[in-house]
This record gives C-alpha cells, structure tokens and sequence, in this order.
C-alpha cells in the first residue's frame, strides 16, 4: 500500500522561515567580522541559506508552497498543491527569478554599490545572488573550488547589501502565530 504524503507544517509558514533566516544571517555576519579568514567558509554558507530562507519566505508570503514539485502525485490531493505553487531547491538565482515574477517591486537589475573582489562595481541584484549560489554545492564539503575565485570580508558586506533590499518585503510578513 502506497502511502500519502502530507505537507510539512512549516511548508506555508512564511514568519518561520524568514526569522530562522535571521538567525542564519545573524551567524553569518558574526563569522565574517570575526577577522579569522576561516571562517568566512561557513560564513559564505550561512550568508547562503539565510538568502535562500529569506527568498522562500518572500515566496510563501506571495502564496507558494516549500514542497518538492516531482512529489505531487504522492501528494494528498486534498490540498490542491499544483506543480506551480512550489517553490524547491538552493538556487538563489532561480529564487529571485521567481520572486521577480511575483513581484513588480522586486528589480534583478537593481545596483547594489559595494565592493567585491574580482566584480565590477555596481553588482546588480540578481550577479549579487549569483555570487553567493556556489557557496551552497562548494563550501559544505571539502572539494575542489570550480565557480569561486576568493572569499573575504566583502563578501559579508555584499550579504548585508541584499539583506536590505529584502528587508522591506520581510517586514510585510506578519508574526509567527502562536
């Protein structure tokens, strides 16, 4: 007998994800002004998934749902889940295309004026989001770097240019419900 599977409960709670973004990004920025150049690796991964949180809590807000969408047929179809109303995987690029979408205030081109080694000043949004999406797949393991050229403390500042454009869609999420 197959089973049927059921959603997650935080998979439409967009308050948890973007406050557990928070504490991510919080760590994030405590790593990279620490001045100890190792660990700006796990600074550049956290930078990472606390932009991811805060993209997919942009998105839950916007209606979508944090499901795998190659899951829905195992899907109870009481939920009315479409493939469309997902939103799955680490690509930060890929998450801000679809918030970009849902979005009309929400400019790819946007220019961001920070400095970050080996970039042309200014970084739109979306090469700012592709500057951190190798950190997820090449600095969790050891392995050989393909997509980075450095890491330093410019890369936190740029964490913290993004930061701020996401923060006024932040604040429109409400509270978490108790």
């Amino acid at each position: 007998m197959k089973s049927v599977k059921s959603l997650d409960p935080y998979a439409r709670s967009a308050p948890e994800w973007r406050d557990l973004g928070y504490h991510n990004y919080a760590a994030s920025r405590a790593l990279f002004n620490s001045g100890d150049p190792f660990l700006w690796f796990p600074a550049a991964t956290l930078g990472h998934h606390a932009l991811e949180m805060f993209l997919k809590a942009v998105l839950i807000h916007e209606g979508m749902t944090v499901f795998d969408p190659r899951e829905i047929k195992g899907l109870d179809a009481a939920l009315g889940l479409a493939k469309d109303d997902c939103v799955w995987g680490h690509a930060l690029v890929e998450l801000a295309k679809k918030v970009a979408e849902k979005r009309a205030d929400f400019d790819l081109d946007a220019q961001l004026s920070c400095f970050v080694v080996g970039e042309e000043v200014p970084i739109n949004l979306l090469r700012a989001f592709a500057i951190f999406d190798p950190f997820f797949s090449e600095l969790r393991y050891p392995q050989r770097l393909r997509h980075i050229e450095g890491l330093g403390e410019c890369h936190g500042e740029l964490l913290d240019h993004l930061y701020e454009y996401l923060k006024p869609l932040l604040d429109e999420i409400p509270p978490p419900s108790m």
